[in-house]
C-alpha cells in the first residue's frame, strides 16, 4: 500500500508541475543576471574605489526590475552607493488604436538604471533616482541596451559627490538608419544629458549620424559638458 501511495504522489507531482522537457530546459537556463561589463574603468576617476557586485551581493532589501547586466558599489560624501543596470529583453505589447479596443501586437524592450544610497542616518539603502527607457518597434532590427564598457563613475569637479554617466542605445529600423543614442549623467539628483543618434559607417569616407543635442543645464557647466562630448565621441559608432 505504501508503495502505491509513493507512486501516486510521484504521478501527481509530475502532473502538478506540468513541465514538458522544453519547459524544463528553459527553466534550467533562467538566470537573474547577464553580466555585460558596462563599467568603463579607464575613463572613471582613479581615486574612487569601485567594486563590482555579484547578484548574490546585492542587498535583498533593494527593489528593482529586469535582468541585471551590471552592479557597482562605491562610497562618496553622500555615503555608500549601489548602481544597478538592468534590461528586460524582448516581449510583445498591445498597441491600441486611439479610442478603440482594437490593437496590433508589437515588439518592446526596456532598460532601467537605479542608484541606491545608504548613509549614517539610514540603516537600509534608499533609491536616489531611476532611469527608465524603452523601444517599441515593429521592425527587423531592434534593440535596447547599455553600451558595453561605457558607464563611468567620476568626480570631475572634485566636490566629493560622484557623477554617474551611462550611454545607452535604442534601435528600431528596417534599413540603414542610425539608432537613438543617449548619454545620461547624474550628480546627486541633478540630471544632465546628451541625446542624438548613433553613427554608422564610421571608418568610411562618408559616415553619417552621430549628431546630438545637449540639455540646457550643461551650458552652465563646461566641465561636465566637455566630458560628455568626449564620451559621446568615444561611444557613438555602431560600426
Amino acid at each position: 500500500m505504501k508503495h502505491k501511495i509513493t507512486i501516486l504522489i510521484l504521478i501527481i507531482s509530475n502532473f502538478s508541475f506540468g513541465q514538458t522537457e522544453n519547459h524544463k530546459e528553459k527553466f534550467r537556463q533562467l538566470e537573474p543576471d547577464i553580466w555585460l561589463g558596462t563599467w568603463d574603468k579607464e575613463n572613471s576617476s582613479k581615486s574612487i574605489k569601485v567594486d563590482t557586485l555579484s547578484y548574490d551581493d546585492i542587498p535583498k532589501t533593494i527593489d528593482f526590475r529586469g535582468t541585471v547586466v551590471e552592479a557597482l558599489k562605491w562610497t562618496d560624501s553622500n555615503g555608500e552607493n549601489i548602481l544597478i543596470q538592468t534590461v528586460t529583453g524582448h516581449f510583445t505589447w498591445k498597441d491600441y488604436d486611439k479610442d478603440s479596443s482594437d490593437y496590433m501586437l508589437q515588439d518592446k524592450s526596456e532598460l532601467y538604471a537605479y542608484l541606491f544610497q545608504k548613509n549614517n542616518s539610514n540603516s537600509d539603502y534608499k533609491r536616489k533616482w531611476r532611469i527608465y527607457d524603452y523601444t517599441e518597434c515593429f521592425g527587423v532590427d531592434w534593440f535596447t541596451g547599455f553600451t558595453p564598457k561605457a558607464t563611468t563613475i567620476t568626480d570631475l569637479n572634485t566636490d566629493g559627490v560622484t557623477e554617474v554617466t551611462m550611454p545607452y542605445v535604442s534601435i528600431c529600423r528596417g534599413g540603414m538608419d542610425p539608432g537613438t543614442l543617449k548619454i545620461i549623467m547624474y550628480e546627486g539628483s541633478t540630471k544632465y544629458a546628451l541625446r542624438g543618434s548613433t553613427m554608422l559607417m564610421c571608418e568610411s569616407e562618408n559616415p553619417y549620424g552621430g549628431e546630438f543635442a545637449e540639455s540646457e543645464n550643461l551650458k552652465a557647466n563646461p566641465t561636465f559638458k566637455n566630458f560628455l562630448i568626449k564620451h559621446w565621441n568615444r561611444n557613438k559608432c555602431e560600426n
